[in-house]
């Protein structure tokens, strides 16, 4: 189970946007890569979120053929390390760190300051 998913409202802890907000618009997993097998097991480490509006990033891309819809400059949004970001709780209002707990055997997400449940 993620810590941070798609939709949650996230703080940058860490980096140029330190203290800005955003929405997670999608969870990019990391994988252990090897050359003739593929992908070979889960990496946490390479883990990365796409935060609406946040760490922009300026591509050139010029026209190739008929199919490229968008040329010249453009701005996207570019992943961020999810060790960066907080998720911040909707009751406190605060960027938190997130645990676990059992609660009617479900597995749910907690907030670990005020103890509230996230899900």
């Amino acid at each position: 189970m993620m810590k941070i998913r798609r939709g949650d409202t996230v703080e940058i802890i860490a980096g140029d946007e330190l203290g800005l907000r955003g929405t997670v618009r999608d969870v990019l997993r990391g994988w252990n890569v090897d050359r003739k097998r593929g992908r070979v097991g889960r990496d946490s480490s390479k883990d990365r979120v796409i935060v609406g509006g946040r760490n922009i990033i300026k591509k050139h891309q010029r026209p190739i053929s008929q199919t490229r819809t968008q040329t010249g400059i453009i701005e996207l949004e570019a992943p961020i390390p999810i060790s960066k970001v907080a998720l911040v709780c909707s009751h406190c209002d605060e960027w938190t760190r997130v645990g676990f707990t059992d609660a009617d055997g479900i597995k749910v997400r907690m907030c670990k300051r005020c103890g509230e449940t996230i899900d």
